[in-house]
């Protein structure tokens, strides 16, 4: 029989009960061996998350680039696309590392007005001239079928407000990029919850 049981049955004396049970009643809740488990299960549960992000957002990347590459699904190149852009023109540059092709390329969406909003660390926009001269040529991809320009522009101006935080896997500019054209979105809570 245990301190406690004793208490109860009246073997202990009534002022150890009281402690007994005071003391019970003050366990910090990070002692308590169940509050151990749940923490494990809730950090594992997350890990898991992150990792099927992972995997599902460099699934969505590297499909983009062999689906416009070899099927050209949901783009037309435009041939003369740098020098005559239309709102919500998807910009590809070359990476810096000069990979094979376009496989990797940065993306951005040409907002009109010369400007091109992407994702590179933050949000920004930069003068379309500025990007071609600093980031080398661009291939130009223009959705088949048009887009509603009205909620491009309503997209750009939330994109504008909003702090996303970059990873290359799971919240990449192609991400970015595809959410404003209305054809994906980010992963978890950097989705643009008014582009829905």
């Amino acid at each position: 029989m245990d301190l406690l049981e004793q208490a109860g049955s009246g073997l202990a004396d009534p002022q150890v009960s009281s402690l007994l049970r005071t003391l019970q009643d003050k366990v910090p809740t990070f002692l308590q061996p169940q509050y151990w488990l749940r923490s494990w299960m809730w950090q594992v549960w997350m890990e898991l998350i992150k990792a099927a992000q992972a995997v599902a957002g460099a699934a969505s990347t590297a499909a983009f680039f062999l689906c416009e590459g070899l099927l050209g699904q949901h783009f037309d190149v435009v041939p003369n696309g740098v020098a005559e852009p239309q709102p919500g023109d998807l910009f590809l540059f070359p990476l810096a590392s000069g990979g094979p092709g376009w496989w990797g390329a940065h993306a951005g969406v040409y907002c009109g007005d010369g400007e091109i909003i992407h994702l590179e660390g933050i949000v920004a926009k930069h003068g379309k001239s500025h990007l071609v001269r600093t980031r080398g040529p661009a291939k130009v991809l223009r959705m088949k079928g048009g887009l509603d320009a009205a909620a491009l522009q309503w997209r750009i101006q939330a994109a504008m407000d909003m702090v996303l935080e970059y990873d290359a896997v799971t919240c990449n500019c192609i991400h970015f990029a595809l959410a404003l054209l209305g054809l994906g979105q980010l992963n978890g809570d950097m989705m643009f919850p008014a582009l829905q």
